[in-house]
């Protein structure tokens, strides 16, 4: 008998620090310090905004959570945003994710995303 598992995107398949980690060399010594600010406030800004009852895109609230980030470390050049960005949609899997992903569909098991990311952001 097959069964169905459902896996979080962000922060369990996909490592929401590989977008830091792409470009460390030209974010310069604040690098850890911004991927780790740029996820809490991403995190806080979902949290905060779903128990006052109002929507925002994850994408929006991603891309705030970065401005946020970078407004608090002047070290850091704020022309990586872009690039940032660019590569938020384009992260790395964990090693381990694809390799319980294939375990799983090679024994017949059907898996999914559940995950508060927009569209866009899954399918990028």
């Amino acid at each position: 008998m097959s069964s169905i598992f459902v896996f979080d995107a962000y922060g369990t398949l996909f490592d929401v620090h590989a977008a830091i980690a792409r470009f460390r060399d030209e974010a310069g010594p604040d690098a850890d310090r911004l991927s780790e600010i740029w996820r809490l406030k991403q995190l806080e800004y979902s949290w905060t905004l779903t128990l006052a009852g109002h929507y925002v895109d994850f994408w929006t609230l991603t891309e705030r959570a970065l401005d946020y980030s970078l407004a608090r470390l002047p070290g850091v050049p704020k022309a990586l945003k872009a690039k940032l960005l660019d590569a938020y949609f384009k992260l790395d899997a964990f090693p381990d994710a694809r390799a319980v992903l294939k375990a799983l569909k090679a024994k017949g098991h059907k898996t999914g995303i559940l995950s508060n990311g927009s569209p866009k952001m899954l399918n990028g």
